[in-house]
């Protein structure tokens, strides 16, 4: 199995309402929880779904559950100086990338991942790292 660096949208989408991405983040979610995948993530991932979902009208008690159960499913990876530091020079370099998805790219980058799982476009282009988007299914079978 490829190794891979969830983005918080794959957790958001397959969690929330009717959307085109909502049954591929769904299954990516099942084959993570099935060992058919081997996600990593960045332990700041938990801060930014339990915190989207309550700004989108969901009790802290569901969003801390469904965060925790998230946390449970991928390897978690700390935040380091280093990744802070090439964080900022992801995000002076690419526009289109904020800084919360900076440290994601860096965390990976840092940690020779070099997948990205993500609906956001703000991945594409970074050297060294592949945005795979969750509703292609040519590219998901790439992490298998």
């Amino acid at each position: 199995m490829r190794r891979f660096l969830f983005d918080t949208s794959v957790f958001l989408y397959a969690l929330g309402g009717e959307h085109r991405y909502r049954a591929p983040c769904r299954a990516i979610m099942e084959d993570g929880a099935q060992g058919r995948l081997s996600p990593e993530a960045s332990v700041e991932l938990i801060h930014e779904f339990a915190y989207v979902r309550c700004r989108h009208g969901i009790s802290r008690t569901v969003a801390s559950k469904d965060a925790l159960e998230i946390a449970g499913t991928s390897r978690l990876h700390m935040v380091t100086p280093s990744d802070i530091e090439r964080a900022l020079e992801l995000w002076r370099e690419h526009e289109r990338l904020d800084m919360r998805d900076a440290i994601f790219a860096a965390q990976a980058l840092n940690r020779g991942i070099d997948a990205i799982l993500s609906a956001d476009r703000g991945f594409d282009g970074i050297p060294g790292l592949e945005r795979i988007d969750p509703a292609d299914a040519e590219a998901m079978a790439t992490l298998k």
